[in-house]
C-alpha cells in the first residue's frame, strides 16, 4: 500500500503481501521508505497520523567524516513528535573487497549483491532483525532511497515472517518503479544490470532468501523471540497496530 506522505517517493506499508501459509500480512505494522528528511511539514503530520512509534535508519558503517554524514544523514524530528529513533548499521564500507566487487561497479543498487552481503555481515543484519522485530509498532525503516539497504532488510523481515518469495520480489521491484518519477533511469538501470548478468530479479531475491537458513540465523545471532515476534506480527490474524 503506497503511503502518501508529502515529500517522499517510495513510502509504503508492508501489509497485503501473500503468506506461504495462506492469507496476507496485516497493515499498520511495518512501513518502509526513502529518507524522512525529505518530508514536508505536511508529510510529517501524515506520518504522525499513521501512528509511527519507531523510525529505524539503516546505515552504512566504515565511513568517516563527510562520507559518513552524507550516507547516514540523521533525522531531525519535529519537536512535538514523540518517536523512538534507531540507528542500525547494515553494511560495512570498510570491506574493500565488497566495495570493489559491488559499489565501484555500480551494482550496489541491485539485488545482485544481497546474498553476498548477507554472508559477509550476518551480525549486522542479525542485530537489525532483533531491533526491528522487538521495536514498538508501527515501525518505519528507511535508508536514502528506500531501495537497497531498505530492500535487503525488508527481504529479511518478510522471509522470517513467512511471506511468499514471489511477493518479496514484487515488493522489491516496487521501489524502482516508485522512484522512476524522481529518477527516470531507475527501472532501466536495474533491468540492464540484471540482463547483463543473465539473472532475473526473482532469481537474485531467491538466492538471498536461500542464505537465510537455520545456520545463518545462528551466525547472525537472531533471537528466537525476535523470530516469534515477526511471525506473530505478520500473521493474518494479527491485529493492526493502527
Amino acid at each position: 500500500m503506497r503511503l502518501q506522505w508529502d515529500g517522499l517517493h517510495n513510502a509504503r506499508d508492508l501489509g497485503g503481501l501473500a503468506l506461504q501459509a495462506g492469507g496476507r500480512t496485516p497493515h499498520g505494522v511495518y512501513a518502509r521508505s526513502d529518507h524522512p528528511l525529505h518530508l514536508t511539514p505536511e508529510g510529517w503530520e501524515q506520518l504522525a497520523d499513521y501512528g509511527i512509534h519507531t523510525i529505524a535508519s539503516l546505515e552504512t558503517a566504515g565511513l568517516d567524516g563527510e562520507a559518513a554524514l552524507r550516507s547516514n544523514r540523521p533525522i531531525e524530528l519535529p519537536h512535538d513528535l514523540a518517536v523512538e529513533v534507531l540507528r542500525l548499521p547494515v553494511e560495512d564500507a570498510a570491506d574493500q573487497e565488497f566495495m570493489a566487487k559491488w559499489a565501484r561497479t555500480g551494482l550496489w543498487g541491485t539485488p545482485l549483491y544481497f546474498a553476498d552481503a548477507l554472508q559477509r555481515w550476518p551480525r549486522l543484519y542479525g542485530d537489525a532483525i532483533n531491533a526491528l522485530a522487538l521495536a514498538d509498532c508501527p515501525v518505519l525503516f528507511h535508508c536514502g532511497r528506500g531501495h537497497d539497504r531498505t530492500g535487503i532488510v525488508a527481504l529479511l523481515l518478510l522471509t522470517l515472517g513467512g511471506v511468499r518469495p514471489e511477493a518479496i520480489a514484487e515488493d522489491y521491484l516496487l521501489s524502482s518503479r516508485n522512484l522512476e518519477a524522481q529518477d527516470p533511469r531507475s527501472v532501466q538501470m536495474l533491468e540492464n544490470a540484471l540482463r547483463d548478468h543473465g539473472i532475473t530479479a526473482y532469481a537474485a531475491i531467491a538466492a538471498a532468501i536461500g542464505v537465510v537458513d537455520a545456520k545463518w540465523l545462528d551466525r547472525a545471532g537472531v533471537r528466537p523471540d525476535a523470530i516469534a515476534a515477526l511471525r506473530a506480527r505478520f500473521s493474518p490474524d494479527a491485529t493492526s497496530s493502527r
